[in-house]
């Protein structure tokens, strides 16, 4: 097994805890007793673990709250290390070849062809959806792949449930108003990125607004983006009716904990924190549509929502770790999708798609995090053209070491540091940024958009050149260079496969997908690697997870909204 065993071993553990009522009743596990609510401190720290632990599964390692007691040994990070990592696999920035969770079918394209024209396919199964489909079954436990982000969501959810339901009752000092504001407005943004995630993953869903209940009525998952846009419109609301500062900070410093106000966090301002709300709504907005399907009115929205978006010094949602793990809400071992990239691999690894996308020249982010390897890694145990590179993430070693930590410039990670890294929960500048140059773009004005690309790449110091307008003049041409920035400037950050689906390039190539010109790495006869450099990928992934059976054998469907895709190939 490789580092990533732990975080597996603690969700067997969990499942093993509560496998008598399954998903259909896991709200029930995190129900707090009434004492642990009582006053304003108790619920708003209820409000912080709610969030950071059962909805990212952030403590690993240290104490837990009586009132966790489901997840007192941790599911690790396990939404940013392993559903971001997921989804970062899926749009081929990583690979992960391991059987844990069952990445290896997850992240496994369909076949390759090699600039020799020879066809490989997967040698280790059908299919990606074939092989997933197969084992969403609860033979297969948590290892279902289809379970893990449904779980972390819904889990989230009750916590944001019970805040609401406890806050009208609870007594609070000082300006109580702006109090309850502040709490019914930290639910309702968590609750509005949750119903985005299962939105955007989930071919439907559940919307559930009571505390330890369920319902069989699952909706569709544009239903639930639907509901996803009223929780971030409930909590601007709320930020708007909240209007003495101090209590307003009181409560957000509650919530939010002490190393998670650090680099990129902090403590947002009730402005700066609706235009968070908007960098999400707009990220939904621009995720959950395929590219060809976007309309005028789609790029009008995002460019409303993105001006009044997250801004260059605004506090955003990040994770941190901490060496005092006892108080911390990350074990320093899970420190997110980069940290277990780092080194010469083990556990995840560079895809050559990824670098092949980077100018290596000129890029120092390219420079500062990417190494090459001694000897190529080429079809990983056998498992396929997908999981080979030469490349690997350089750690960044302490602080001490680099000057270009406190920027959030390079580099990337630092395992070997606690708290430098910062490990993007939600929105950020650069990806608010990225998406209002790919409205403007879209809307005609191919040199503003160009603008904000060198504009984001100069943010992140990548000391790369200007864009020519005169030369990427057309719309595919700015598009992919809005495809490959998005990539680079935004990886760890678990969006990868959301745009390689709206783009198309996971659909089968009988529906137009794929990648052509792919760099793919195969083995010679004699041993020697070949480095095609014009190969294509036909990846034929799921564009929506089905309803994990872990949840329909227990809570079964009682409409007519499909709870399964019909895709098979």
């Amino acid at each position: 097994m490789k580092k990533i065993s732990k975080v597996f071993i603690l969700l067997i553990s969990l499942f093993i805890v509560s496998c008598h009522d399954e998903l259909s009743k896991v709200s029930n596990t995190n129900q707090p007793t009434p004492a642990a609510l009582q006053g304003e401190l108790g619920l708003t720290s209820f409000a912080k673990g709610g969030v950071y632990y059962n909805g990212f599964g952030g403590n690993g390692g240290g104490t837990a709250p009586a009132y966790y007691p489901t997840l007192d040994d941790g599911l690790g990070e396990g939404m940013l290390l392993i559903v971001y990592g997921l989804h970062d696999a899926m749009g081929d920035l990583i690979f992960i070849p391991w059987g844990n969770n069952d990445f290896k079918f997850a992240d496994n394209p369909t076949s390759f062809t090699l600039d020799d024209n020879s066809v490989v396919p997967m040698p280790i199964g059908l299919s990606q959806p074939h092989e997933l489909k197969l084992r969403n079954s609860r033979a297969y436990g948590p290892t279902n792949t289809m379970l893990l982000e449904w779980t972390y969501m819904y889990f989230m959810n009750n916590a944001c449930n019970i805040i609401l339901a406890n806050v009208d009752g609870t007594t609070f000092t000082g300006d109580a108003a702006t109090k309850k504001a502040t709490l019914k407005a930290w639910a309702h943004f968590w609750k509005g990125y949750l119903y985005a995630r299962l939105g955007n993953m989930y071919i439907a869903g559940l919307i559930v607004d009571t505390p330890g209940a369920t319902n069989g009525n699952y909706v569709t998952n544009s239903d639930l983006l639907v509901e996803s846009n009223k929780n971030y419109d409930a909590a601007i609301t709320d930020l708007g009716s909240a209007t003495d500062g101090p209590s307003y900070n009181f409560v957000m410093n509650g919530l939010i904990p002490g190393q998670c106000q650090a680099g990129k966090g902090g403590i947002p301002t009730q402005a700066q924190f609706i235009r968070n709300v908007n960098t999400m709504k707009a990220r939904t907005a621009l995720i959950s549509k395929r590219l060809k399907d976007m309309t005028a009115a789609d790029w009008t929205n995002i460019t409303t929502l993105t001006t009044a978006g997250i801004k260059a010094t605004d506090p955003v949602f990040v994770m941190k770790t901490t060496q005092d793990i006892n108080h911390s809400y990350v074990d320093p071992q899970f420190s997110g999708v980069g940290s277990y990239t780092s080194g010469s691999g083990g556990t995840f690894y560079l895809s050559e798609r990824l670098v092949q996308d980077m100018d290596t020249t000129n890029d120092t982010r390219y420079q500062n995090n990417i190494n090459v390897l001694s000897s190529p890694v080429v079809n990983l145990r056998g498992r396929g053209l997908g999981f080979g590179t030469r490349f690997n993430l350089v750690d960044g070693g302490t602080s001490e070491d680099d000057g270009a930590v406190a920027d959030g410039a390079t580099p990337w990670v630092h395992v070997s540091d606690y708290g430098v890294d910062d490990i993007y929960m939600a929105g950020s500048f650069e990806e608010n940024q990225l998406m209002l140059a790919e409205a403007k773009i879209h809307s005609g004005d191919i040199p503003g958009g160009l603008a904000i690309i060198d504009a984001v790449r100069a943010y992140q110091k990548a000391g790369l050149p200007a864009l020519n307008s005169s030369t990427i003049n057309t719309v595919p041409l700015a598009m992919e260079e809005i495809r490959k920035e998005r990539r680079i400037s935004l990886i760890f950050r678990g969006l990868g496969f959301y745009d390689a689906r709206r783009m198309g390039i996971t659909d089968d190539v009988s529906l137009g997908g794929g990648r052509a010109k792919a760099v793919v790495l195969s083995a010679a006869t004699d041993g020697t690697t070949i480095v095609n450099k014009n190969a294509f990928i036909n990846y034929n992934y799921l564009p929506y997870f089905d309803v994990p059976l872990n949840e329909l054998d227990f809570n079964m469907n009682i409409g007519t909204v499909p709870v399964a895709t019909n895709i098979l190939k």
